[in-house]
């Protein structure tokens, strides 16, 4: 409650500071924070898989960011900020999970104009085999309504009176792989809606072929781990499965050099098993990047923002909120010593 509170506190500040025509001092504050952009979605509205998740950014909104952002910006794509040599004011664009959607509406502005991007992928539902849990929990949820919530409570412990959003946040919270499998084989059975077929019709994500035509065009691909689970919710040995099998598959058609930690969420030793895999960097959901952290880059996570909510998390919210999680760490270990 109190980090919602402090996020939309700063964040009505930024908005506040580019209406009034500050923004030039803050950008100049922030120079030499680079900056790397979080985004999923590109479809023009929300749809039963995505609704209630904060991940669409319409394709007229994503232009306007761009827009924005050439103004202002150097595009940089993530390995110069590995590399510790982005010039001031360098800003990277990254997708997480991988959306067709991504293909369709932002590839043709990013290609256009020649912006890098990192795009992270779920290696298992790469040409639309299967659904993420995420997506197609949420789809049958709605779907389903009432009949669905209570096959949930079958599985979770859940009250029966949530909403969409917050089962989906609940069964992230509390991930168990064994639970969600069998969760979703009795929707899948009540609802006569088999995985295979749902998902071949939806498609949902990229296809291989997609993937090729866009990383020939410069685009870069990276780890989003094989289902997209909770990693603090699993062993080092699972999670290692997770990020080693989606690898193994990636590297059949790409060269694949970054992890994306799937909702942000990761265990201690996440990112150091993503770099014993022969990852050379991890980027978070959230944080900073000064000084520059291969394995703990920061990120600013952007759904249908206007250009001042864009400018407000790029430049406010995310610098100043890490900068109190410092100063915490700071004085806890002084009260430590």
């Amino acid at each position: 409650m109190v980090g919602r509170i402090l996020t939309t506190s700063l964040h009505a500040l930024g908005v506040v500071l580019y209406l009034i025509g500050v923004g030039d001092l803050v950008r100049r504050i922030g120079r030499k924070n680079p900056k790397i952009l979080l985004y999923h979605d590109c479809a023009p509205e929300e749809t039963a898989y995505t609704a209630g998740l904060e991940c669409t950014t319409p394709p007229m909104r994503f232009k306007a960011h761009l827009d924005y952002l050439r103004r202002y910006y150097t595009f940089v794509d993530v390995d110069t900020i590995v590399s510790g040599k982005a010039p001031d004011h360098a800003v990277a664009i990254t997708f997480d999970d991988g959306y067709a959607s991504v293909y369709d509406h932002a590839f043709p502005l990013l290609r256009n104009d020649r912006i890098p991007a990192t795009v992270y992928l779920i290696s298992s539902v790469v040409g639309n085999a299967t659904l993420v849990w995420v997506n197609e929990l949420n789809a049958l949820l709605r779907r389903g309504k009432s009949e669905a919530v209570e096959c949930v409570r079958r599985h979770f412990a859940i009250s029966g009176k949530e909403t969409p959003e917050r089962i989906i946040t609940f069964c992230r919270r509390n991930y168990d792989a064994t639970k969600m499998q069998a969760l979703l084989e009795d929707l899948r059975a009540a609802l006569a809606l088999p995985v295979s077929e749902h998902a071949a019709a939806t498609k949902l994500y990229l296809s291989w072929d997609q993937v090729h035509e866009m990383n020939r065009a410069g685009i870069a691909f990276g780890n989003h781990s094989r289902t997209h689970p909770n990693m603090e919710c699993l062993t080092e040995e699972e999670q290692l499965a997770e990020i080693e099998s989606a690898q193994s598959e990636l590297e059949q058609h790409l060269v694949v050099t970054g992890f994306a930690h799937p909702f942000g969420h990761k265990g201690p030793t996440t990112a150091q098993l993503a770099a014993d895999v022969g990852l050379k960097a991890a980027v978070d959901v959230g944080g900073y990047n000064r000084p520059v952290v291969p394995l703990s880059l920061g990120r600013t996570h952007l759904s249908n923002e206007s250009v001042a909510g864009l400018f407000a998390r790029m430049e406010v919210v995310e610098p100043i909120k890490e900068l109190l999680r410092r100063r915490i760490l700071r004085s806890a270990r002084l009260a430590e010593a």
